[in-house]
Order: structure tokens, then C-alpha cells, then sequence
């Protein structure tokens, strides 16, 4: 109902969040195995950064995406301790590991050291990646 009135509302796998319209967003493109994934989350909400949401392209399907809603450490392990006792798949399994983040920050500060952290590990895309 409220949807239908106008309000943007978000469903996360942790309940509803009408979303704050404080802070810059940016998308990131990143690339590595389901492996990777805490190394991955933990360089975005450690630079100061929530986790919005992840995105693929699916070849068939168009664009799909999973709300994530990530703030701290502590979300991140609920995340991946809900993707293994679920046996379910990462997104980005999908697609050889390729896939978006959208994140939102309050500095630019914040979103250069989730770049140079994500480049130091080898997670984000580049467009020689296979």
C-alpha cells in the first residue's frame, strides 16, 4: 500500500528499508569467485561504504539484481553465512563472476579506497578479464 502511494520502499533479505536519500552512489564493476565474496564486501563497508545492492546481466533474462543492504562487517557475515547454510549460489556465479555493485558513501575519499582496496585484491573487472 505504501508503494502505491508514492514511497520508495525497498524489500531486503532482512525486511523493508525506505532508502535515505543522504550520500553519493556510484556503481563498481567487479570480477572474482564466489571465494572472494567476504574478501570483496568487507574492502566496500571497511572504506566506509554500505552495499547497496548487486547487479548481473544474464543473457536471457536482462538484468538481475539481489538487495543486499550491507552497512558493516557484521552484515557481511550474516550475508555469507545465509549464502552457505542456504547451499544457494552467489549472483555473480552467473556470469564467470562478473557483476555491479552500487554503493553509497558520504566522501570521495571513501569510494577512492574501496578502488585501490577491490584493485589490491584483484576483484574489480577489467575489460581484459575473460
Amino acid at each position: 500500500l505504501l508503494r502505491a502511494e508514492g514511497y520508495r520502499i525497498t524489500a531486503t533479505p532482512r525486511g523493508y528499508l525506505i532508502p535515505a536519500e543522504t550520500g553519493l552512489i556510484r556503481t563498481i564493476a567487479c570480477s572474482h569467485s564466489a571465494e572472494d565474496t567476504r574478501q570483496e564486501l568487507f574492502a566496500m563497508v571497511d572504506s566506509g561504504c554500505t552495499v547497496l545492492d548487486v547487479v548481473v546481466e544474464h543473457p536471457v533474462y536482462g538484468q538481475i539484481s539481489g538487495q543486499l543492504q550491507l552497512f558493516s562487517r557484521y552484515d557481511v557475515d550474516q550475508f555469507i553465512h545465509k549464502l552457505h547454510t542456504s547451499n544457494a549460489p552467489p549472483l555473480c556465479a552467473l556470469t564467470n563472476g562478473v557483476h555491479l555493485h552500487t554503493i553509497q558513501y558520504s566522501h570521495e575519499e571513501d569510494f577512492a579506497r574501496v578502488l585501490v582496496q577491490l584493485g589490491e585484491h584483484g576483484l574489480l573487472f577489467e575489460q581484459n578479464d575473460e
